[in-house]
């Protein structure tokens, strides 16, 4: 590829544009789409980056993700919402073509390693950001962020820096350097802290303890590296860890309070809760769902099918909602239960994507996690944490070339 005269390696610029890809949509949504539309010109006008992206076909994880865009696509011609949201909410999917991308280029992993570490540093970077925001009360010229929030918002800030804390734990366990060893542990204390500490989201905690029980799994039962007792020891020690410092540190302890109490007395309440107003939405969307259980409403139609099951209805029943805050009910809702069922069969062939270790466990434990937190959201479809898991899917689970270098 030729740029001003000179000469580059596609293939090192696109890898280079889609780690910029999994990282700035953490901060911008402008950069992430900016450096999305040079990704897919870099790969069009290089016929090796073409021909490595059509042989991801033969993936099954491929066959089921691009099925399921179809049904999003088809469902824009029955969906009762106006015309212009459904064809934005299909347009929306797209980020799904992340996957492949990821997997066409991240065969090396040389460059998993590179994406990784540049992660972990920014995210650190980012957490030091955001404790000294916190620490001197300074607030961002962004009304709806809280104190301490340096990231798009506190739920994407706590999911990624529980990612980071997990990716940083990783390349502790895998670095062979005592002393880069020690500033891993570090960057992963300094992420768990902040989660703990400063960052509100309660998905953040999910994805913290989900990723660390995936870790112990994966290293103790599955790992192909062997910790002896001292290291068994250690993994426990770290699932205790991560559950003590959640449950003691005051602000996720009363954060996580805070939700019960609110689901137990979701129909007594006066004014919307985060989380009581969740058990109205899905109940309602249950019954949306055994309504029309085959097709759904079509892509982009839960608010409109909403809006017409509360009609009529006062007071906090009355909320109307764009989004039931469940992933796999919004599926169905919108698409149906073939929809479901194609994604679902995504999510399996995810899990059974052949991949050399550690990858394979940093893209499961992260795939877990979200697959966890979207009990509660819709986290494969928003804009931050949609585009983030299917970037980081791609890059992860990629096949390595045999012979490349490890972390």
């Amino acid at each position: 590829m030729k740029f001003f005269g000179k000469s580059y390696d596609s293939h090192a610029v696109a890898c280079v544009l889609m780690s910029i890809v999994g990282i700035s949509v953490l901060f911008s949504p402008p950069v992430m789409n900016l450096a999305a539309l040079l990704l897919l010109a870099v790969i069009l006008s290089s016929g090796e980056l073409r021909q490595s992206l059509r042989a991801t076909w033969r993936l099954p994880m491929v066959k089921f993700l691009l099925l399921f865009y179809a049904i999003m696509i088809v469902g824009t011609a029955y969906s009762i919402a106006p015309k212009e949201v459904a064809v934005r909410m299909a347009i929306g999917w797209s980020k799904l073509l992340l996957v492949p991308i990821g997997l066409s280029l991240f065969a090396d992993t040389r460059w998993k390693s590179r994406f990784l570490k540049a992660f972990v540093g920014v995210l650190t970077v980012c957490a030091v950001v955001s404790f000294g925001l916190w620490l001197l009360e300074i607030d961002l010229p962004v009304a709806s962020r809280e104190r301490g929030v340096f990231l798009r918002n506190h739920a994407t800030q706590g999911m990624a820096f529980a990612v980071g804390a997990f990716s940083a734990f990783v390349l502790a366990v895998e670095s062979g350097a005592g002393r880069l060893r020690r500033l891993y542990v570090l960057c992963a204390l300094l992420l768990l802290a902040n989660i703990a500490l400063v960052t509100t989201g309660r998905s953040g905690y999910l994805v913290a303890m989900v990723c660390a029980v995936g870790a112990v799994s994966g290293y103790v039962f599955f790992g192909q590296r062997r910790l002896g007792t001292r290291g068994i020891v250690g993994a426990v020690l770290l699932v205790i860890g991560v559950a003590g410092i959640l449950l003691l540190a005051p602000t996720s302890r009363e954060r996580m309070l805070q939700g019960v109490q609110e689901v137990e007395n979701y129909d007594q309440a006066k004014e919307v809760t985060s989380m009581g107003i969740r058990v109205i939405f899905w109940k309602n969307t249950i019954e949306m769902i055994q309504a029309q259980p085959l097709l759904g409403y079509g892509t982009g139609a839960f608010g409109t099918a909403y809006d017409r099951k509360v009609a009529g209805k006062t007071g906090v029943a009355a909320t109307s909602a764009g989004d039931p805050h469940n992933q796999y009910m919004k599926i169905m809702a919108e698409n149906g239960v073939v929809a479901l069922l194609v994604f679902l069969g995504f999510l399996v062939a995810a899990a059974r994507q052949r991949c050399a270790a550690p990858w394979r466990l940093l893209g499961l434990c992260v795939l877990a996690s979200w697959c966890a937190t979207s009990l509660f959201n819709s986290h494969f479809s928003t804009f931050n944490e949609g585009n983030f898991i299917y970037a980081w899917l791609g890059i992860m689970l990629a096949p390595p070339v045999v012979g490349a270098e490890s972390v």
